[in-house]
Parts: C-alpha cells; structure tokens; sequence
C-alpha cells in the first residue's frame, strides 16, 4: 500500500467527521494521519478553490494550527480526484454560499451582541430609575403625611374657635 493509497483510506475513514460547509469554507482538518510536513507537524487538509484545482483536496503546513511564524512550504495533492462541469460549479456555488451564510451569521451574530449590550445598559437605567422613583414616593409619602398631620392641627384649631364662636362643643 502506497502513501497515497494509505491517506485515501485513512480520509475515507475521517471524512465522514466533516461537514460540507466545514470543507466550503476551507477549515483545515487536521488529523494523526496526515503526513507530516516539514516543520514535523500533521499536515492540514484543505481544498482548493482556484479556477484550475476547484474541489481538488491538498495537505498544507500544519503549524499554522499552532504557530503561524514556524509555517513551511510543504504542499501534497491528495487523490487524483479533478471536479468538471457541473461538479465543479456546485463547488464554487455551495462554497460561495457557505461564505455569503458566514458573513449573515457574523452580522447577526454582532447585532445579538449589541442588543445585548443594549439591554444590558436599559436593564441599568432601569434599576437607577426605579431606586429613584422608590425614594420620590417614600418622600412624597412623608409629605402626606406632613400635610395629614397639619391639616388634622387645623381642625382641631377651626373646631376650637367654632366652640368658642357657638359655646356649643363640636367633637371631631
């Protein structure tokens, strides 16, 4: 069994754990059983989207994984498999689609963040208004209550002269 027959099989085995908008939008899979690249890391298998190799699947450096400064040339064509016709076009129309999806999900993703943000700080403004409004009401309550407690003085005053007025005794 050669290199490339190993990989293929091995691929075969792995592929499955890919999603097709994982392979569209050319997220790297890396796995014990690529070949290692030059700089001794697992190579990354990704898939090409020039005019000439769309759909063609590649290993590349795979340290730009886990440093990008230590990134070799290393490239090796995985399969003989070529995309013609229609199956090509799919590819660039899922691929594009995927990215344009991204891009929407980004977007939303940012906006979800901002409401967030938003209520967050309305929720705040909230709470400040309401500890606000609860102590207009307790001083708004003693005021009330002042005005009762007067206005129960001037009763009292008014019952009083109307008793000395009249000679006659007025309870309250």
């Amino acid at each position: 069994m050669t290199t490339t027959d190993f990989i293929t099989t091995a691929f075969t085995v792995y592929s499955s754990v890919m999603s097709l908008p994982d392979i569209a939008l050319n997220k790297g899979y890396v796995c014990n059983l690529n070949p290692l690249c030059k700089c001794g890391y697992h190579s990354v298998l990704l898939t090409a989207y020039t005019e000439d190799n769309v759909g063609k699947r590649f290993f590349s450096c795979g340290s730009s994984e886990v440093d990008i400064s230590k990134k070799c040339n290393f490239f090796m064509w995985f399969g003989d498999v070529e995309l013609i016709g229609w199956a090509k076009q799919l590819v660039l129309h899922v691929r594009t689609s995927c990215v344009e999806y991204e891009s929407k999900l980004m977007a939303a993703s940012i906006e979800v963040e901002t409401q967030r943000e938003t209520l967050k700080s309305m929720s705040e403004e909230l709470g400040k208004t309401r500890v606000e409004l609860d102590l207009l009401l307790k001083e708004k309550r003693q005021s009330v209550e002042f005005i009762r407690s007067e206005m129960t003085k001037l009763s009292r005053g008014m019952y009083d002269v109307w008793n000395v007025i009249t000679g006659k005794r007025m309870e309250i």
